[in-house]
This record gives C-alpha cells, structure tokens and sequence, in this order.
C-alpha cells in the first residue's frame, strides 16, 4: 500500500509538472535521465541552454534540501549548420535523494530565465529477508582475544570487509582508537561464505601501541559503495551507478593495564619475545691501543625499533669506549611487529691483561606468560698484549744456574781460573758501557736541530724518512703503520709538546678536519682494512689535508717567530 501510494503521489505531480509548463520555448531547461529510482541510487539532472555566454550558476540550496549534490561539471557544444554557428551550453548534476518518497526538482532561477519544476519518484530500499547475509557488511576482531593489555604493548586488529562482486567505489575508514598509534601490516584478499552467500573479502591487520592506561575506545569502521542491482528486465543500464550503501562494523573497547607492580627494570618494554645476540669484530687477542667493535643486537617482537632501548653499560676500566649511532629497522610478519636494533661500541684498551667487555642485562615484560623476564648478554674476555710502539724490556745474557757443585775453575781461591765474581763483574762492566754509548747518542741526537713544523717537506735528516714512511702507509691505506709513523713524527718531529699522544694533538690542533681523521685514525689505527665491519678510512685524503696542514704551519711560524727570549725555542738553540 506504502509504494502504491508513492505511485500515486508521482503520477500526480508529473501530471501537475506537464500542466504547468509554459507552452514556449524557455531559453533555459531542466532535464532529468529518470523519473523513478531506489532509495541510496543516483539520478542526473542536466540543465541546457543555448546561448553560448548565459551563465548556468544559480543558487541551489532549495535543491539540496531533498537531494545531496554528489558532483557537477559543465560542457559546451559548438556546431556549425549551413555557415551559421550554434551552441549548446550543459551542467549537469549528480543527484542523490536523501530519503524515499514523491519529491519535486524546484523551479531554478539563472537570471530572468527559470526552469520548471520536475517530478521523480524515489521507492524505498529492498529489505533482507528474515535469515539472509547482508550484501556488505564488516567484522572485527582483537588479537589476543583476551588480555591482559599492556600500555605500550602490541594489540592486533583484524578487519575483514564483506562484499559481493557488484559493489563499487567502496571505501573503508582507517581505525582510530584514541589514545593509541596504529600501523598497518598486511592486507589479505581472498574469498569465503557466509550463510550460504559467496563473498569477496578484504583483511586488514594493524598493530596498535596503546600511549596511555585505561579505556581504549575502538570506533565502528565505516564503508560506503554503491551496489549495482540488475533488474531482470534490462541487461544493460549504463546510465545506473547504483545505490549508495552505508555500513559499520560494531564498537570495541579495551581496557589498558599499566605496568606491572611486580617489574621492577628501569625501562618499561613488553614484548612477545626479547632476545639479546653479539658480534665481536677481533679474535681473542690484540695489543694496546687497538680498537675491538663490539655490536649488541636486540630482536624484539611486538616493539617497533623506537622503542627498543639501549643497554646500561658497566664501567670497563682501562679503556676507552666509543658509542656509535644506533641503527634500526622495523618489519612485520603480518600479524606482530618485528624490531630489530643494533648498538656498536668501539673499545680501545690502555694497559695489557685482559679486555672485560661486561655482561649485559635487560629487563623486559612477557605479555605472552605476564612474567617479567630478563634478557642476558654473556661477557667476553679478551687478551691485550702490550702495543707494538714499546720496545721489549732489555734482558741479560741468561747464567747457568745448573744444579750441582762448581767446577774447579769457578771455586774462589784456584789461582788457575778467574772465580764466578769476576764474569759477574765483567757483565755489569760491559752493561755500563753499553748504557754510556746509548747515553752518548741521546745527547746527540738532542743537541742536533729538531724538524720542527717551520720546515718543509724536502728537509734532510731523519723527518724526511718519517714523512716518507706516513706517507707510503696513508698511500696503501694501511691504517696500522700509518698510526705508528705518525706517532714516530709527533715524538721526534712534532710542532710544539713533544711526545704527545694522537689524541693531544688533536685537541691540539685548529684543523678540524685534521683532527677527525686523527680521531678515526686513533679509533681503528690498528685494525685490518679487510676486517668485517671495520670502517673506511682513507688514506690518500688524510695525507693530502695533512700536507697542506704542514704548509700552511710553516709559513705561520716564519711570520711569527718565537722571541729571542724563548731560551728553548728551536731558532735559539746552539749547534755544537
């Protein structure tokens, strides 16, 4: 009886349309592609002229009263018929009722011109019958299915949309519960039956990090599309799009624990699983002064890798440590979030014995079990013989110590051989002259003139060498015997303050550049070129930049020459 009457009520306001249309041509029309439509499908109402400079903006609020306005575009037509040109001017509008029932498009205004009103017939939506599956529809789903949450901790959700094959422009909302981040994983398409009823489905997985405890809301997931329904009477209607529908799936929420009372770490991390790996980048032995890269690798799932913090380091004494940036990257495998980081470590041992690199550990949350867990890196024990720089300690000719009495010769008192004292004297003797010739040529070579920085390259004497060997090793790129020469030239040679370290002269020096190379140099100067992870250092360009250093401080001290007062400048210092 209801659509009966919707008949009715449309007829008759065709009937008053057609009676009240003016018997003129109007310089301007309405046109509508249908008279009668479903609820949630659209019709297109074309307004024509033919005047090629009328302006067909008018104002359409009494239109959107009934009718939502979904698009709109203008296109002009331009012919010529026996020399004589003509134009057809359209805007056309895409029409969608808000509502079913009887409904009049209102007479529009453009200018002195008006179009006269247009009757259409809306007719309401098929309903389901009792037991049958929706033809879109949507269902979600929490991962785990029950808690505890944990604030910060991993919570999957699962989105699959529903649809049969004739819907079109769908389009789903994105979850947004709130306080929380979300991030999507995976998308699944695939097909499955419901209530006899084939469907298309769309699967979504995202993760989503609670920021705060408490309530977390989940709001319905929204979709919109336009379902084509085939009337039996007509193969082919290319003017329907369809009926909009408009579905959501139902709310969720969750409530969020804070941490734990019973976890007592520093750092709140809860994870399905936590695991602590190494690399170490030497052997089990190196000497003073070399670096050994340790690199500590955490793998968490269900962390993102900003959220993975770095190990508490134990103090290591006699060493020195330097800390690398972090580098991370986080994966998924579709439905839990990997993260992977890693944390590098150069240690340089100072003193021979052994190099500790201390045991890690890391307190972390299993939310599979709600235990607090803890994560431990084993330590390892390195072997640091002394630096190749230091000469071994000297050590006299080894004495017999055999068991046993003396022979004759050795007894004190046998006027045929020199007794024991005497061989003992003779080796301290031949010691003490030994030690004066070495005495003699350190006051030499001391009271001989020093290469200072105020020289050039070509000087003579020992510098030459020592620059010539720098230079053979930065040319090879042999970072080893780059170190060692170039702290042969710093004691021996250097500018100011003899006997400084690589690290002294840095900080020392104004080049910046000079002294990043020295540091990188300092950092890694013993280590293998070819050995993994080890950094680049080149060698050709430090040379370069060190040379033009030099220059450039030769020519600053022969602008500026120490005074005459200065008793220990190197201009000032006798030759003898």
């Amino acid at each position: 009886m209801i659509i009966r009457s919707y008949s009715i009520i449309g007829a008759a306001l065709l009937v008053l349309a057609l009676v009240t249309s003016a018997p003129v041509e109007a310089a301007v029309e309405a046109q509508l592609d249908r008279s009668r439509i479903t609820e949630g499908e659209t019709v297109t109402l074309t307004i024509v002229t033919d005047e090629a400079r009328r302006s067909l903006d008018a104002d359409f609020t009494a239109l959107e009263q009934d009718f939502a306005i979904l698009d709109r575009r203008s296109e002009t037509q331009l012919s010529i018929v026996n020399g004589r040109q003509t134009a057809v001017v359209r805007l056309i509008l895409t029409l969608e009722p808000r509502m079913a029932g009887a409904f009049l498009i209102p007479q529009l205004s453009f200018g002195n011109d008006r179009t006269q009103p247009i009757g259409i017939q809306v007719d309401p939506a098929p309903e389901l019958e009792p037991g049958s599956q929706p033809p879109v529809f949507i269902e979600m789903e929490v991962v785990p299915a029950e808690g505890p949450y944990y604030v910060h901790a991993q919570i999957g959700l699962v989105v699959r949309v529903f649809y049969q094959q004739n819907l079109t422009e769908a389009a789903i909302s994105q979850p947004e519960p709130t306080p929380s981040s979300v991030r999507l994983m995976q998308e699944t398409p695939y097909q499955a039956e419901r209530g006899g009823e084939r469907y298309r489905v769309l699967e979504r997985n995202y993760a989503v990090f609670p920021e705060r405890s408490g309530e977390l809301n989940i709001p319905p997931m929204q979709l919109t599309g336009r379902l084509v329904e085939r009337r039996a009477s007509s193969v082919w209607q290319p003017a329907v799009r369809g009926r909009r529908v408009q579905v959501e799936s139902d709310a969720l929420q969750l409530t969020i624990e804070p941490k734990p009372p019973e976890f007592s770490g520093s750092e709140w991390q809860p994870a399905r699983d936590y695991r602590l790996t190494q690399q170490i980048s030497s052997g089990d032995a190196l000497r003073v002064g070399e670096p050994v890269t340790r690199t500590v690798i955490i793998d968490a799932v269900g962390l993102e890798e900003n959220m993975i913090v770095e190990p508490a380091w134990p103090d290591v004494p006699d060493s020195r440590i330097y800390p690398d940036q972090p580098q991370g990257i986080t994966r998924d495998d579709g439905e839990w979030v990997l993260g992977h980081k890693e944390f590098r470590y150069a240690v340089v041992p100072e003193n021979e014995g052994d190099l500790v690199l201390p045991e890690l550990r890391v307190e972390w949350w299993d939310t599979q079990s709600n235990k607090a867990r803890t994560a431990v890196l084993p330590a390892h024990t390195i072997s640091v013989r002394p630096s190749a720089l230091v000469p071994p300690p000297f050590s006299a000719l080894p004495v017999d110590s055999g068991a046993g009495e003396p022979a004759a010769s050795d007894r004190p008192g046998d006027p045929g051989e020199p007794a024991y004292w005497r061989w003992a004297a003779m080796l301290f003797a031949a010691l003490w002259l030994l030690t004066l010739v070495l005495a003699w040529k350190m006051i030499g070579r001391n009271r001989q003139p020093q290469a200072g920085a105020g020289q050039s390259l070509d000087a003579p004497g020992n510098e030459t060498r020592a620059l010539s060997r720098l230079e053979q090793a930065c040319r090879s790129g042999d970072r080893r015997r780059a170190r060692i020469a170039l702290q042969q030239w710093l004691r021996e040679f250097g500018p100011a303050h003899r006997n400084r370290s690589l690290l002294e002269f840095a900080a020392g020096t104004e080049d910046s550049v000079i002294a990043g190379y020295i540091y990188a140099l300092d950092a890694e100067g013993f280590q293998r070129s070819n050995r993994k992870n080890s950094p680049v250092w080149d060698g050709k360009a430090f040379w370069q930049h060190f040379g033009a250093w030099r220059r450039s401080q030769m020519a600053k001290d022969r602008k500026n020459p120490p005074p005459l007062t200065d008793l220990y400048a190197r201009e000032n210092r006798s030759i003898r």
